[in-house]
């Protein structure tokens, strides 16, 4: 089980203080609603999303006591609930391609942390 809040907790501990860092180096940059259109730092933002959901992918299953994938799979599911509930709440204050980018690296980063931890088992 702690296998699976990891991913989400390792986020909200390393991504959002980031995240929040990185914003608030750009603050004319920022709308209203706290997002931007600014690409180079919408594509800051993504890379730095990708590097940590890399990492909690990683830590899933590092931390899985049996059945890695099956860990892994269920943390993207949690990952993407949470996601969707928080990009919801600020959809229009950036582009629609970035709510996009940020579900496929949820999927493909995660996946990509557990198999570097799988392929280091051997187990592959």
């Amino acid at each position: 089980m702690f296998s699976l809040l990891s991913a989400p907790m390792l986020y909200g501990l390393v991504c959002v203080p980031a995240l929040g860092f990185i914003y608030g180096l750009f603050p004319k940059l920022l709308n209203e609603q706290g997002g931007t259109r600014h690409v180079p730092l919408l594509l800051a933002t993504e890379l730095l999303q990708f590097m940590i959901l890399f990492l909690c992918g990683y830590v899933v299953a590092r931390l899985a006591p049996g059945r890695i994938w099956l860990h892994v799979a269920l943390a993207i599911a949690l990952m993407l609930l949470i996601g969707v509930s928080v990009q919801l709440s600020f959809w229009d204050a950036v582009p629609l391609w970035h709510h996009l980018v940020f579900f496929a690296s949820i999927i493909i980063g995660i996946s990509a942390g557990a198999y570097v931890r799988v392929r280091q088992l051997g187990a592959a």
